[in-house]
């Protein structure tokens, strides 16, 4: 008891950060939780690039040994699954996406969901021409891929869309069954698309991890902001008048009754 009122006022600050459906409470606790750990992975990594880490040695390992194994059945199905990521199918299925929400007149989706792709879109493209890394060189390519390695941009897609939809899964599908699986499917989907990429020769392991990390720090920044928006709005609109008119009072200007 003694501790309790000695640590009263941070006991009430991390009841308000973990209540559930809180205004500021758990949505941003974990939000802000992911948007850090995500942000320092991706950090650590473009650290190691930068400074010529062990893990860049691994990368070229890798991409050199993928390139020497390949066969054309195993190529032939890792097209198909890179696609998922390509940015043709992505931008095709955010449109639908985007007619769904405007039919159901869901804005704050929406918002969410336009600050997620285009803003990705913008930051992918920004930190490309900030390590300017070239992609993967061989003798014999798989493929022929353009611009600059560091992060992958179909990784970092994948993440924003499919990370996008298995939150709009989780919060509007009562059946838990559905809801666990949509995180094992979109996770499961993600990965194959970021090693499909390393198989191909596209990229670097390297690349697609820091695209994961960007893409997930992004995704948990934009849900968090626009979910804190939406219980702000709506806080706002519940809050009662500053001064509330007594039922004995009158306003101004109200006629008072003539006397008989």
């Amino acid at each position: 008891a003694a501790g309790r009122r000695r640590f009263a006022p941070l006991i009430v600050f991390l009841e308000k950060r973990l209540t559930p459906g809180g205004y500021l409470g758990l949505h941003l606790t974990i939000g802000a939780i992911i948007v850090l750990l995500a942000g320092w992975w991706f950090g650590g990594i473009a650290e190691d690039l930068i400074s010529t880490d062990p893990l860049i040695a691994v990368d070229h390992r890798l991409a050199l040994w993928f390139n020497e194994h390949a066969t054309i059945m195993v190529t032939r199905l890792v097209e198909v699954i890179t696609f998922a990521g390509s940015p043709v199918l992505l931008t095709l299925a955010s449109l639908v996406t985007v007619l769904m929400m405007l039919g159901r007149k869901a804005w704050y989706g929406l918002l969410a969901f336009t600050l997620t792709l285009g803003g990705g879109v913008l930051i992918n493209l920004a930190l490309k021409h900030l390590f300017q890394r070239p992609r993967p060189e061989f003798a014999h390519p798989l493929i022929h891929a353009s611009g600059y390695s560091f992060p992958s941009g179909h990784m970092m897609g994948a993440m924003l869309f499919y990370g996008f939809l298995t939150v709009i899964v989780v919060r509007h599908v009562k059946q838990w069954r559905w809801r666990t699986l949509a995180p094992l499917l979109a996770f499961l989907l993600i990965i194959l698309i970021g090693l499909s990429r390393v198989y191909l020769g596209a990229h670097y392991l390297s690349d697609v991890m820091a695209a994961a990390a960007a893409g997930l720090a992004w995704l948990a920044f934009c849900i968090t902001g626009v979910e804190t928006f939406q219980q702000y709005r709506t806080r706002k609109k519940k809050r009662p008048a500053a001064f509330p008119v007594r039922p004995t009072e009158r306003t101004l200007g109200e006629a008072r009754p003539s006397r008989p």
